[in-house]
């Protein structure tokens, strides 16, 4: 049985309203957007620069996730994901990934962010009757055993989702902040909750590009 990290109220109640008014901002920028167009037009992101194909990621174990580092492809897992020790956090099985009393953020650890933002096709982390919480993954390291200090980033306020190409490194996630496409990542803590520092192994993704989100913005990732 998993152990809930987070059943606050009032942590839910923040964290919905979050990506509550980012989405209402998108979809307002969606109605009358030209500013937004414009400003998105002028990013290219690491995977357009790299040349990788456009071909949706296949589907992987519920225990795993994709993530991206430098516009490549990665996967990470989470120790004791179906175990009886393993932890929830909001929504999310962390199994036994949760680092308890680690420092947060802290400048020896990596930074994994979750964009709630549509991602590459088969990259999203969708949870069944939960569409508002849809996410990726952008790294700042690459294969091996991380630690990770986890960050939330949604849209900012030129974010327009019929126009948006996924960031896929942490200098494009970067660019897409100071254009005011996506908004200034943010901690667990700042989102209503607890610190979250994770270790997880990662592993790189060989011989397969990156789809950049059409109208199936990755759903085939489930759990």
């Amino acid at each position: 049985m998993l152990s809930s990290l987070v059943t606050s109220d009032r942590a839910k109640a923040l964290f919905t309203a979050i990506v509550g008014a980012t989405l209402f901002a998108g979809c307002v920028d969606a109605v009358d957007g030209s500013q937004a167009s414009d400003t998105e037009s002028t990013l290219l992101s690491t995977a357009d620069r790299s040349g990788h194909p456009s071909q949706p990621l296949p589907e992987i174990g519920e225990d795993e996730e994709y993530s991206f580092f430098n516009g490549d492809t990665y996967t990470f897992s989470f120790p004791g994901f179906f175990s009886p020790q393993a932890e929830t956090f909001f929504i999310w099985n962390f199994g036994t990934s949760i680092q308890h009393g680690a420092p947060y953020p802290a400048s020896n650890h990596g930074r994994l962010y979750g964009v709630f933002a549509p991602g590459p096709a088969g990259a999203t982390h969708h949870v069944a009757g939960q569409d508002g919480f849809d996410h990726y993954h952008v790294m700042s390291q690459n294969a091996g055993t991380r630690t990770f200090d986890v960050f939330l980033v949604f849209p900012g306020p030129n974010f327009n989702a019929q126009t948006f190409r996924p960031t896929l490194a942490e200098c494009d996630l970067d660019a897409a902040v100071a254009a005011g496409v996506l908004a200034a990542p943010i901690t667990t803590s700042d989102a209503g909750f607890g610190p979250l520092v994770i270790r997880v192994p990662v592993s790189k993704v060989k011989d397969h590009g990156h789809g950049h989100g059409d109208d199936d913005h990755g759903h085939g990732h489930n759990r």
